[in-house]
């Protein structure tokens, strides 16, 4: 599934002003019953060596387009998924129009949330 997904990581290589760069996202918590129990597992701290080793999960498409769309959001990567308890989890994707990661000041992915996680 591809959706928009907004970001609020600023220290992760793949944050572009609010936005995934990422071409496919990876939410891990198949237990989890709660926000507070997800993460992204794509997240990697913004640097050299995590830039070089992300190149190939760009999303160079979506980046190309957003760089001239101001007005929407053109990124839509692929989010996997494994939060079974999930309504938007539809076969370890995820089928949310709309995303959110909330990774204020994270440094980790395990300081990071997917807040659009609704309990079945």
């Amino acid at each position: 599934m591809r959706g928009t997904l907004s970001c609020t990581a600023t220290s992760c290589v793949n944050n572009m002003s609010g936005i995934c760069s990422a071409g496919t996202i990876n939410v891990s918590g198949s237990n989890a019953h709660s926000t507070e129990a997800t993460q992204c597992e794509t997240f990697a701290e913004k640097g050299l060596k995590n830039s070089l080793s992300n190149v190939l999960n760009m999303n160079v498409v979506g980046e190309f387009k957003q760089v001239f769309s101001n007005a929407t959001i053109e990124m839509s990567p692929s989010i996997r998924c494994d939060a079974i308890n999930c309504m938007h989890n539809l076969k370890e994707e995820c089928h949310a129009e709309n995303i959110m990661v909330n990774g204020i000041g994270a440094l980790s992915s395990a300081k990071t949330e997917c807040e659009t996680f609704k309990e079945k």
